[in-house]
């Protein structure tokens, strides 16, 4: 019998923003900030706790939407957010997504 193996593939996006760490932090959590992953969405669900779920559905690509869901599993302000990520195009399995935030000098 053979078993298969998840694939592992990381993704390391950097960009520095004039602000502190807890003020980029605090507006990465805020759905009303434009440029969040979380603001405007046709239907929204966001529940930012260790443990809480997040959905989110664009109607802007496709008339039946596009569907993205996970939860966040680590919240440590102001330096570290973690979320699972989960949508169509990862048939099922479940992405994570860490975000952290450190004052670069």
């Amino acid at each position: 019998m053979t078993t298969a193996s998840a694939k592992t593939v990381d993704i390391t996006v950097e960009r520095t923003i004039p602000a502190p760490p807890s003020e980029v932090f605090d507006a990465w959590l805020d759905p009303k900030v434009p440029g969040t992953l979380w603001h405007e969405h046709d239907e929204r669900i966001f529940n930012p706790n260790v443990g809480g779920l997040w959905y989110l559905l664009s109607l802007a690509h496709r008339p039946e939407g596009t569907p993205h869901y996970g939860r966040f599993t680590e919240i440590n302000r102001p330096r570290l957010i973690r979320h699972s990520w989960m949508s169509r195009n990862t048939l099922g399995e479940e992405s994570m997504v860490t975000v952290t935030f450190r004052k670069r000098e």
